[in-house]
C-alpha cells in the first residue's frame, strides 16, 4: 500500500493466531485465549490493549469501539472477544456486541445461547436485562446478535440503536461491537457514528491491499475515526523484539508483539527518531 495515501497516526499490532488450518477454523474455540494461549500472543493482546487505552485516553466515559475488516476470514470476531477479555482483565467493565446480524458467531465462540439478543431488543420484542449475558470472566458480559433479522441494516441505524448503546455507556467502562465486513455491508460504517473509533482487523497472506484501501476509503468518506489496525498470522520478523530459543535453536513460530505509529505533518523530531528506531 502507498505509504502516501494511508491515513495519519495508525499503530499497527501484530498478533500470530491459528487461522490458517481448516481444522483450527473447524475448532474456532480454540482461538480464544485461554490459560493454554501462547505466551508472546498474550502479551500482542496486552500491547494492543495499551494502544488502544491511549488511543482513547482524551474520551470521556464509555468507550465504544466497532471491530471489523474489509472482508470475511480475517478473523475479525475472535479478535473482538480476545480484546474485551483481555480488557476485563484489568478490572473495567466490559461488553462484547454482536453486531453482524447476518452471520453472528460471538455466541459459539463464547458457548451461549443465542435465543434472544441485539435484534430482539431493537425490534421491541424483548428487554435489555433479558438478553444481557455475564460471561464466565468476570467483568464481561455478553449481548448476542439475537434471531435473524430480514432488516438488518435498518436495526443497526435506528434510533433505537443509538439509544442502546447510551443506556449501555452508563454501565460499562468499554464496549467491542463485533460488525459485518465493511466492503461486504454497511452496518459497521453506521455504527462508527456513534462510537469513539473503529479498529480494522486483517490477515497476512490473506488480506489484498485493495480491500483495505477500499475500507479505508469508506471509513473517511464515512469521517470515522479509526484506531488502528490489527494483524492476524503474522510472520514479520522485522516487528520482533526477540526471539526465544529452544534446544539451542531459535523459534520464530510467532511474531512476539510490537506496533508502530507515524504521523507525516506534525511529528517531533524525538517522535521521529523513536519511529525510526522502532522501524528498524
Amino acid at each position: 500500500m502507498n505509504m502516501k495515501n494511508k491515513p495519519k497516526k495508525i499503530k499497527q499490532i501484530n498478533i500470530s493466531s491459528d487461522t490458517t488450518s481448516l481444522a483450527s477454523k473447524m475448532n474456532s474455540e480454540k482461538r480464544i485465549i485461554s490459560q493454554d494461549t501462547p505466551f508472546d500472543v498474550i502479551e500482542a493482546y496486552k500491547a494492543a490493549r495499551t494502544n488502544i487505552m491511549f488511543s482513547l485516553n482524551h474520551e470521556k466515559g464509555c468507550k465504544k469501539v466497532v471491530i471489523s475488516s474489509s472482508t470475511a476470514g480475517e478473523g475479525k470476531t475472535t479478535t473482538c472477544i480476545n480484546l474485551a477479555k483481555t480488557f476485563a482483565e484489568i478490572g473495567v467493565r466490559v461488553l462484547v456486541i454482536d453486531a453482524d446480524l447476518r452471520a453472528p458467531r460471538v455466541h459459539r465462540y463464547l458457548k451461549l445461547t443465542n435465543e434472544k439478543g441485539l435484534s430482539n431488543i431493537l425490534a421491541g420484542f424483548d428487554k435489555l436485562d433479558d438478553c444481557l449475558v455475564h460471561t464466565s470472566q468476570e467483568n464481561l458480559d455478553c449481548l448476542t446478535s439475537g434471531a435473524i433479522p430480514p432488516n438488518p441494516v435498518e436495526l443497526i441505524s435506528s434510533d433505537a440503536m443509538t439509544d442502546l448503546l447510551a443506556t449501555l455507556s452508563e454501565k460499562y467502562d468499554y464496549i467491542f461491537i463485533d460488525t459485518p465486513p465493511l466492503n461486504i455491508v454497511t452496518e459497521g460504517l453506521l455504527l462508527t457514528k456513534i462510537c469513539n473509533g473503529i479498529i480494522l482487523v486483517t490477515r497476512q497472506k490473506y488480506t489484498m491491499y485493495k480491500m483495505v484501501e477500499r475500507a479505508i476509503s469508506s471509513l473517511k468518506f464515512a469521517n470515522a475515526k479509526i484506531l488502528g489496525f490489527i494483524l492476524n498470522d503474522a510472520e514479520d520478523d522485522k516487528y520482533m523484539y526477540g526471539t526465544y530459543k529452544s534446544r539451542g535453536k531459535k523459534r520464530n513460530r510467532y511474531v512476539r508483539y510490537g506496533y508502530y505509529s507515524y504521523d507525516r505533518t506534525s511529528a517531533s523530531k524525538d517522535d521521529k527518531s523513536k519511529e525510526t528506531a522502532a522501524k528498524n
